[in-house]
């Protein structure tokens, strides 16, 4: 499985949002990181660590990446935030 994960953008807040809806939590709020398949939402964390991700799926890798991602994060993000944008395979 491919997974892309990327810092999200207003046009993924509805999407965060249904997701959580699905998994019966709140959305994360703030900088959010949402991982995708195939451009299909099936994860996101916020800054703060808070997660929500699709009960149907198995996600437990796709979560892990997502929490490697924000405490792995620079102290500052660099410009463009090129820290966040990248492809990684999940198993």
């Amino acid at each position: 499985m491919s997974v892309t994960i990327k810092l999200s953008t207003d046009v993924d807040r509805e999407r965060i949002r249904r997701l959580a809806e699905l998994d019966s939590k709140p959305a994360p709020h703030g900088d959010v990181l949402v991982a995708e398949v195939n451009g299909r939402l099936i994860a996101a964390m916020g800054m703060d660590g808070s997660v929500v991700a699709d009960p149907f799926e198995r996600t437990a890798s796709v979560v892990t990446l997502l929490r490697s991602q924000v405490e792995g994060r620079p102290r500052r993000a660099p410009r463009g935030r090129r820290w966040l944008s990248r492809r990684v395979a999940a198993s």
